[in-house]
């Protein structure tokens, strides 16, 4: 991730902070996420938990539910991972017979639910930006049509050129957000715990091979990969999400766009990016 990033994020971190020291999330301003969406994937640095998003891409949800099941990433690799871009993770194989390709969700149907809570500032990248229970998400209201966007965290299936290729391999945003493949690639889910530690795996180089690390002793293994739904009851972890919906979230967003705060010398306008908005997640014991 690059330091003009760390900066801004630091930033506005910092502000939320300072705005939630003098009013917390209300208890009904959290949502717990369901086990069965909950990914728990374990590196050499610690525990990642990820969150699905069956409704935006519900074949590619299936399909990682069976890949999880199956134990799929145990003992498999991030084998391709670019500074300041993505960390790419599975067997490193163009096509798998025991995975058949997956058709494209690249978007999805403009729904009343889950609730959309509109960004409310100009977007390049897309007519309209916001969330849906606690995704960032651009669409499209003259096509009907919405979808994911690749924040830094987004969860996503790779694939070769063909838009229907995608069947096991995944990546994980690193860098600053690539808002160029939002629509190209399917996104399905978002990191919610242990982002420090998707950080620390070993980088290839861009330029040799497009980022993939050749000698696999030098990958960051998968030490395992699983659904929270398939832990007993008593070993499952919870976590909960804030309501993008919620009064709570809605007034800290226009907060966001505008800090009012002395610490900045010329104050920017009242426009927001919406990957800078920190969508905050807590570990329940």
């Amino acid at each position: 991730m690059k330091t003009t990033l760390v900066a801004a994020l630091s930033l506005v971190a910092a502000l939320t902070l300072a705005r939630a020291a003098d009013a917390p999330p209300p208890a009904e301003a959290w949502r717990t996420v369901d086990a069965n969406n909950l990914v728990l994937m374990d590196t050499r640095y610690g525990e990642v938990a990820i969150e699905l998003f069956p409704e935006f891409a519900p074949e590619h949800v299936a399909r990682m539910r069976a890949l999880l099941k199956a134990h799929f990433y145990d003992g498999k690799s991030f084998y391709r991972v670019i500074d300041g871009f993505v960390a790419q993770g599975g067997s490193n194989l163009d096509s798998d017979p025991n995975w058949p390709a997956l058709k494209a969700e690249f978007d999805a149907p403009i729904t009343k639910e889950p609730v959309f809570t509109p960004l409310g500032s100009p977007d390049l990248w897309a007519p309209e930006v916001g969330f849906v229970n606690g995704f960032p998400v651009g669409r499209d209201a003259k096509e009907g049509r919405q979808w994911l966007i690749h924040c830094p965290g987004t969860f996503a299936f790779a694939r070769d050129n063909a838009p229907d290729t995608a069947s096991t391999e995944f990546y994980i945003v690193i860098g600053e957000a690539p808002r160029r493949l939002d629509r190209n690639l399917t996104a399905f889910g978002r990191v919610i715990w242990g982002m420090q530690y998707v950080q620390k795996l070993k980088r290839g180089d861009r330029n040799i091979d497009n980022g993939v690390i050749k000698n696999p002793k030098d990958r960051d293994p998968i030490i395992r990969a699983r659904l929270a739904s398939d832990l007993p009851p008593g070993k499952q972890p919870h976590f909960a999400v804030i309501k993008t919906d919620s009064d709570f979230f809605i007034k800290s967003v226009d907060e966001h766009m505008h800090p009012g705060t002395s610490f900045l010398v010329r104050p920017p306008p009242n426009v927001l990016d919406v990957c800078e908005v920190p969508i905050a997640v807590r570990k329940l014991k």
